[in-house]
């Protein structure tokens, strides 16, 4: 059965015309695999797929299928895991950006930073209209001045910082700065809310 298994899974690559490379030894105790490998922009190694095919479990579970001509038959089971375990591939992300991630990706994708408590109220009405589009925010609500807010969001790597002052609470507007980029100005909410919406939904790398 394990022979038979493994020249299904070569002959399976081969049709897809897979580049491949076998590696004896390298199976789990209960049937081939096919790993799917990947590197970090610093060159580590990372199994990012993995499609094993167990024919060990389905017979331990006692599973069985009708066939053709009416025999019980039991079946092959295949392991799939699309992007490795959730541990190893978050580890990959980390590497591969340095911890510096994307607007889609961020953990904490916006930051609103108040230059005193007198601005914390508009600050929230910021933040809840972001959390409506499923934007990941914070408010940085402490007593600090604002270059100090600014530098620990850049040292987080936030990738966006929103600055609200008086000006920007009664234009309904807040001042944007970008990590990398600095300040670029002041923006309407509803016009930032729908660019940062886009960026994220189609993934781009600002």
């Amino acid at each position: 059965m394990w022979l038979k298994t493994e020249q299904l899974v070569r002959e399976a690559l081969q049709e897809g015309k897979f580049d491949f490379i076998e590696i004896p030894g390298e199976a789990a105790f209960y049937g081939p695999k096919i790993d799917v490998q990947i590197w970090s922009a610093i060159g580590r190694e990372f199994t990012l797929a993995t499609n094993q095919v167990d024919f060990a479990i389905p017979k331990r579970f006692d599973l069985v299928y009708i066939d053709e001509n009416n025999l019980e038959k039991t079946p092959i089971c295949i392991h799939r895991a699309p992007l490795s375990t959730h541990e190893r591939f978050i580890g990959f992300l980390i590497e591969h950006y340095a911890g510096d991630f994307p607007l889609w990706l961020a953990p904490k994708q916006v930051v609103i930073l108040p230059i005193s408590e007198k601005f914390q109220n508009y600050a929230e009405q910021i933040e809840n209209q972001l959390r409506d589009h499923m934007i990941r925010v914070v408010t940085d609500s402490r007593s600090e001045k604002v270059g100090s807010k600014i530098r620990d969001a850049e040292l987080k790597k936030i990738p966006i910082m929103l600055i609200v002052g008086e000006k920007e609470k009664e234009s309904k507007t807040v001042s944007l700065r970008r990590r990398h980029e600095g300040d670029l100005g002041t923006i309407n909410i509803d016009e930032l809310v729908s660019d940062l919406s886009e960026e994220i939904k189609i993934r781009r790398r600002h």
